[in-house]
């Protein structure tokens, strides 16, 4: 019986190196989504006004955008 404890204890590590579990945020990030914020911290990372600015734009642009492709 204890032959096969460390043989089962193997196979179910392989199993679970095999088979990666993802969380919902990093399937996000894969996707290639990038928040208006997040991409404000990328353009002006020492700049918490331009950032501020930066992103007010972004979300106008990105509503602009979704309003275009729900009037087609």
């Amino acid at each position: 019986m204890f032959k096969h404890v460390p043989i089962t204890a193997a196979i179910t590590g392989l199993i679970a190196v095999a088979l990666p579990v993802e969380a919902p945020a990093a399937r996000v990030a894969t996707a290639g989504q990038l928040t208006c914020k997040d991409a404000a911290k990328l353009q002006f990372p020492a700049e918490r006004k331009m950032r501020k600015a930066f992103k007010k734009e972004c979300k106008q642009a990105y509503k602009a955008s979704r309003a275009t492709a729900a009037a087609h």
